[in-house]
């Protein structure tokens, strides 16, 4: 349910014709996603198309079911919408939708053309556009603006490395910085720019503080347990040595000027420093998180190694398979690059993503070898000489010589002419 409601809220901020992915959702996930994105009218002055991805080709059908567009069409249906396949970007089109197979991108959609009242979205035309900036949030907008349980779960959910959370802690931060800045500029009875005034009319520094202070107690946690990789350790080190020489020659300065109180607690931010730093040095770093679609984005590289390998070992000299596979070439790509898009996670870094990319395309590359070789083996076992063949099908058996068998029981044993001549004589009798 949770995810479904933050479905809803992600489609109940789009302010733009944007795409959305329904992967592994079910009847009850469907009905809540209907229920809360669309039961009420969008705040909107024109009418968008919300692409909802229901199915797709071969490379990508696995994640979702064949009832998929069924499910979802009959739960908008539920909340009072209709289909209409003739439906388009106009207002005329509010509460309908339509179901479309793109060929070209081998995608299945349902199109959603939402109510709108036009009232909000209107009245930030009407001075210049700018409550129509405001509606396009990025990750960052949507942790500053959210209320304090969503924020609590989002960063959860999120933000799970300690860098995604320190870079919030600190655009939180600078965002403060800012509005006391505005708030010391109105003091003065000084004009506000648009930016300015945009930012004086969101969230309040109160509010931002006491994320920041969730943030922090996150990062002391994820510091205090050595949950932390090996770039993060370092950086924290660093950080943590900075702030410890900071704090001794505070502390140092607060003892020569006779303010005892002050050196006092200055000390025991020495100490908690220290302690933390001890903990961070004797930690052992974890590995990054995986991409969020790396077992796709793996097998869509393997394809790629593969054609890669036939291109190579054939010259131009394919056969109509081999010309299929090489064919999916462009689809495959352009799959990757959806994929790839989709793992990148809030508020990180390019380096991090290009860590964590590299990684699934090694895991890749890793597995193709080891199928090669295995491609190898049953091959020069396909050559082999029947006797060697066979004798690995007998086992044991067939790597011992055959013993001549005796005559049925009650008759004589007969040699041949030829196995008598060849058999040493018996020695005389004395």
């Amino acid at each position: 349910a949770a995810m479904a409601s933050g479905m809803a809220g992600k489609v109940r901020r789009a302010a733009d014709s944007e795409e959305f992915d329904l992967a592994n959702y079910d009847q009850v996930r469907c009905d809540e996603l209907a229920k809360g994105a669309f039961s009420e009218p969008f705040p909107l002055a024109e009418m968008v198309r919300l692409s909802f991805v229901v199915g797709g080709g071969k490379l990508v059908r696995q994640k979702y079911s064949d009832d998929l567009p069924k499910i979802f069409m009959g739960s908008l249906a539920a909340v009072g919408y209709g289909e209409d396949n003739t439906a388009a970007c106009e207002a005329a089109s509010g509460g309908k939708f339509k179901y479309q197979h793109d060929t070209g991108k081998n995608l299945k959609f349902v199109h959603v053309f939402p109510h709108i009242s036009g009232a909000t979205a209107q009245g930030g035309l009407e001075e210049g556009g700018e409550e129509e900036e405001e509606e396009t949030q990025t990750p960052e907008d949507i942790l500053m603006t959210c209320d304090a349980e969503d924020f609590k779960e989002l960063v959860d959910v999120q933000l799970p490395t300690y860098g995604q959370k320190k870079r919030l802690l600190d655009l939180l931060k600078a965002r403060i910085t800012k509005l006391e800045e505005i708030e010391a500029k109105m003091t003065k009875l000084e004009q506000l720019t648009s930016e300015e005034q945009a930012l004086f009319d969101g969230v309040g520094v109160e509010d931002l503080k006491e994320k920041s202070k969730v943030v922090s107690a996150e990062l002391q946690t994820m510091a205090d347990a050595g949950r932390l990789t090996a770039s993060e350790k370092a950086a924290l080190v660093e950080q943590l040595e900075g702030r410890l020489e900071h704090a001794k020659a505070e502390m140092q300065k607060a003892e020569a000027d006779g303010k005892q109180k002050r050196a006092q607690a200055l000390g025991q931010q020495v100490e908690t420093i220290r302690k933390t730093m001890s903990t961070v040095k004797d930690c052992s770093p974890i590995g990054l998180p995986p991409l969020r679609h790396s077992n796709e984005i793996a097998k869509l590289q393997g394809k790629l190694i593969e054609i890669a390998k036939i291109e190579k070992e054939k010259k131009g000299h394919y056969s109509m398979a081999e010309l299929t596979r090489i064919g999916e070439r462009s689809e495959i790509e352009e799959a990757m690059g959806i994929l790839k898009e989709r793992s990148r996670g809030w508020l990180e870094s390019d380096e991090v993503f290009q860590e964590r990319l590299q990684a699934c395309l090694r895991r890749a590359s890793s597995a193709a070898s080891k199928k090669a070789l295995r491609q190898e083996a049953v091959t020069a076992e396909g050559h082999a000489p029947a006797r060697l063949l066979g004798a690995r099908f007998l086992g044991a058996a067939g790597r011992r010589r055959a013993k001549p068998q005796g005559p049925p029981h009650g008759m004589p044993f007969r040699r041949s002419a030829s196995e008598a001549a060849r058999a040493p004589s018996a020695p005389s009798a004395p």
